[in-house]
């Protein structure tokens, strides 16, 4: 078994209600597991995961995790306007 550090943003919260705004939990999974496996694990539908950061670096599903990885999931996020600059180069989700 591994452990991984999960944290849940914006909506997907609601699966993990008695976390702290960015708080993060510890999450054992077999050696080899991946991240979409990883949903099925914590109880997070796969459909409603948007963007996967594992380490801060944006991932895929079929990322495999190691022992100590963090993994910080986003749900479809909207928002922005007319004029936004968004914040290129940023690293979202700092632990």
């Amino acid at each position: 078994m591994i452990e991984v550090r999960v944290k849940l943003y914006a909506g997907l919260r609601r699966y993990r209600p008695g976390l702290a705004i960015g708080q993060s939990f510890p999450c054992s999974v077999p050696e080899g597991t991946i991240v979409g496996h990883l949903f099925d694990h914590i109880g997070v539908p796969s459909t409603i995961v948007a963007i996967i950061l594992v380490n801060g670096i944006q991932s895929d599903r079929e990322h495999r995790l190691r022992d100590g990885d963090k993994v910080a999931l986003w749900p479809p996020i909207a928002g922005g306007g007319a004029g936004s600059k968004g914040s290129k180069g940023s690293r979202a989700g700092r632990w």
